[in-house]
């Protein structure tokens, strides 16, 4: 069998028929225990600790099969609302509750909200990357929004599952890739080195590339420069550049 493999941030494992594909992620110091940095309901923190893992499996087009939370607290009364927040926005993906298994720390006592988030995923057949070319547009779904702007995000728009179902349909989008804590342009650029190109970044665009993607509020769309017309009409986006070629 073959061995395991890195794309992005993802693990690929193969299995006869198939791709098992791992996603996972860490939030700290969010919640509403005495030192927590961001105070914030534990239901909050369940949320947007399942959103970052089911957002790249989605990007990549994987079924989700399992979603496991290690949670840093006690089962009553944070435990109980970080679950019921990963149940919700497992339903928000249209995802049963059924998938989420987990723990929680009921040996000692916490002073901080802790979450580890892993989930696992499966593609049919071998996994190959997609190809993106020079002279593909690159476009920002949604807003870059971490901590209180996440929270309170009222008038600014963030990625959407439906948003990411219909993107993910069209033939004429390359790449999906959601945007973590080193923000818009660093995953821009690594997209485009990962095909062996480089980055020619809009210096109109409104947006700060720099500010963390926080919970994944935006993601980095690749696409055919023919589907610009179609995606500004349909989608919350921003142009931010455009890939060519790297420097020999």
């Amino acid at each position: 069998m073959k061995a395991a493999r890195k794309y992005r941030d993802l693990t690929l494992a193969p299995v006869p028929g198939g791709t098992v594909v791992i996603a996972a992620d860490s939030c700290a110091s969010a919640g509403s225990k005495p030192a927590d940095h961001l105070q914030c309901p534990a239901y909050h923190v369940g949320r947007v600790s399942a959103r970052v893992v089911l957002f790249e499996l989605f990007c990549i087009g994987a079924r989700v099969l399992v979603v496991a939370d290690g949670i840093c607290a006690e089962m009553e009364p944070t435990g109980r609302e970080i679950i019921r927040g990963y149940t919700d926005e497992l339903a928000l993906a249209g995802l049963s509750g059924d998938c989420l298994t987990g723990s929680t720390e009921e040996n000692f006592p916490t002073a901080m909200t802790g979450v580890g988030t892993a989930a696992v995923g499966y593609l049919a057949g071998d996994f190959t990357p997609p190809a993106c070319h020079p002279g593909d547009i690159l476009a920002c779904l949604g807003t870059p929004l971490v901590g209180m702007a996440f929270l309170h995000f009222e008038g600014q728009p963030i990625a959407t599952y439906d948003h990411l179902a219909r993107l993910g349909s069209r033939p004429d989008v390359r790449e999906l890739v959601p945007v973590g804590s080193k923000g818009v342009a660093w995953e821009a650029a690594n997209l485009a080195r990962l095909h062996g190109l480089a980055v020619d970044l809009d210096p109109r665009c409104p947006l700060d590339l720099a500010q963390s993607g926080g919970p994944s509020t935006c993601v980095v769309v690749a696409a055919d420069p023919r589907a610009w017309a179609a995606l500004e009409r349909d989608f919350p986006v921003t142009r931010i550049g455009t890939l060519v070629r790297g420097k020999d």
